[in-house]
C-alpha cells in the first residue's frame, strides 16, 4: 500500500515542468522510426504505457456506499471540480468482495478506493494490501456516532489513514443537488437550534416567520432538502448564513463538501493519481535509456532527450516522490547544494542517485528565465 506524504504539485512547476510531453515524445518517437524502426516501436510502446488512461477502482464489500462514491469521484472530473487534472482518468466500480461463494474482483486498478463500514475485517486488510496504491474511506460517516474513534480504529487496522466521507451529502452537492439555497436562505433567520437537532425535529418545526408566507418551507421542500443534504448540511448551512447572510451558492457548496469530507478525499484521490504519472513517466524515461544503450543508431537522439530541462525534471519529480519529499518553494541554489550534499553524506546508493537528481532538478530549475 502507498501512504507517501511526497507528492509534487504541477502547479508548482509551470507546463514545461509538469512531467513528460507526451507531444513530444509521440514526435521522437517518429524521428527515431526514420533510421530505427525497431527502436521507433519500442518507444511507441513505451509510450502507450506511459499514457494509457489512469484507472481508479472502487471496492468494497457489499451495502458500504461504493455507488456514492463513485458518483463524487465521477463528479469531480466535470466542470464544477476544477483544476482536478483527470482527463485521461477512468472511474470503474468492482463487483463486491468478500461474498460467500463468489470469487474476489481483482483489484488491479492503478489506484483502488477501498470502501469501508466502521469496522475492517480480515478479507479487507488483505484486499488492500494487495494494491499499489489505495485510498482507504469510510462513506457513511454520518451514521456513525464516535467518528473520530472509529477513524483511528479503522486507520490502525489497515495501517493507512482512512477518510471520512458523508456521502449523502458529497453525492448532492458534488452532483449539483440542491438546484438553490434559495428556500434556506429564506427560513435560515427563522429556525432556532433545536429545530434542527434531529430529521424529525426539523420536518415537524413550527417555523414562526415575520414576513411573507413564503419565507416558511413546506413540510415537502424540507423533507426533499433533508434527502438531498441530511439534517447536518441543513445545519451547517443556517449557522453559515447566520454568520455571513451574504454567502452565495458557490460558496455554500464548497462549505459542505469540505464538511462531508469530499473535498479532502478527492484531493487524496488526485494526489495518488499524480504519483501514478510520477511513477510511469520513471519508468518511460528508464526504458529510453535502455534503448539508447541497445541501439547505437537512436542513442544519440534519445540522449539528447534525457539530457533535457523535461527530462531531468521528471526524474527529479520521481526521486522527491520516492523520498517523501516535495519541491519548495526556496532558493533553488541553496535547494540543490543542499541536495547535493545529502548523497554525499549517505551511504545509501538509492538515496544518494535520488538526492542528486534532485539537486540536478534544482539547478535546472535554476537556470530557466
Amino acid at each position: 500500500m502507498s501512504a507517501k506524504p511526497g507528492y509534487v504539485q504541477q502547479s508548482r512547476w509551470g507546463d514545461d515542468m509538469s512531467g513528460v510531453n507526451q507531444g513530444r515524445m509521440r514526435s521522437l518517437a517518429s524521428s527515431v522510426s526514420e533510421c530505427n524502426p525497431g527502436s521507433g516501436r519500442e518507444i511507441g510502446l513505451a509510450l502507450d504505457r506511459c499514457f494509457a488512461r489512469i484507472r481508479i477502482q472502487v471496492s468494497g464489500r457489499v451495502g458500504v456506499g461504493k455507488s456514492s462514491v463513485r458518483a463524487v469521484l465521477t463528479a469531480s472530473t466535470v466542470s464544477r471540480f476544477p483544476d482536478v487534472g483527470w482527463e485521461d482518468v477512468e472511474i470503474t466500480e468492482t463487483a463486491a468482495m468478500d461474498v460467500p461463494s463468489a470469487p474476489d474482483p481483482d483489484l488491479d486498478g492503478d489506484v483502488v478506493v477501498y470502501v469501508l463500514t466502521s469496522g475492517a475485517q480480515k478479507a479487507d486488510v488483505d484486499a488492500m494490501a494487495s494494491a499499489s496504491h489505495v485510498v482507504p474511506v469510510l462513506a457513511k460517516a454520518d451514521t456513525v456516532d464516535d467518528l473520530v474513534g472509529a477513524l483511528d480504529r479503522l486507520t490502525s487496522a489497515v495501517g493507512i489513514e482512512v477518510f471520512a466521507l458523508m456521502g449523502t451529502i458529497a453525492r448532492a452537492v458534488s452532483e449539483g443537488e440542491p438546484k438553490s439555497f434559495e428556500m434556506l436562505r429564506r427560513a435560515a433567520p427563522h429556525l432556532s437550534p433545536d429545530m434542527m437537532l434531529t430529521r424529525e425535529r426539523f420536518l415537524r418545526a413550527d417555523i414562526h416567520h415575520t414576513s411573507e408566507s413564503r419565507d416558511v418551507p413546506t413540510a415537502a421542500e424540507r423533507d426533499e432538502l433533508v434527502e438531498r443534504i441530511e439534517i447536518l448540511g441543513v445545519r451547517t448551512v443556517v449557522e453559515a448564513l447566520g454568520s455571513d447572510p451574504t454567502m452565495d451558492d458557490v460558496r455554500i457548496r464548497l462549505l459542505l463538501l469540505d464538511v462531508s469530507g469530499a473535498a479532502r478525499f478527492i484531493d487524496t484521490v488526485r494526489q495518488s493519481v499524480e504519483r501514478v504519472r510520477i511513477e510511469r513517466q520513471a519508468r518511460l524515461l528508464h526504458r529510453l535509456t535502455e534503448l539508447a544503450a541497445e541501439h547505437p543508431t537512436s542513442a544519440e537522439e534519445l540522449e539528447t532527450f534525457l539530457a533535457s530541462d523535461q527530462a531531468v525534471l521528471a526524474i527529479m519529480r520521481s526521486a522527491l516522490d520516492a523520498l517523501g519529499e516535495t519541491a519548495g518553494p526556496g532558493n533553488k541554489v541553496e535547494s540543490a547544494a543542499l541536495w547535493l550534499a545529502r548523497a554525499q553524506s549517505t551511504e545509501d546508493p538509492n538515496y544518494s542517485r535520488a538526492a542528486r537528481a534532485i539537486s540536478r532538478g534544482y539547478l535546472r530549475m535554476r537556470a530557466r528565465p
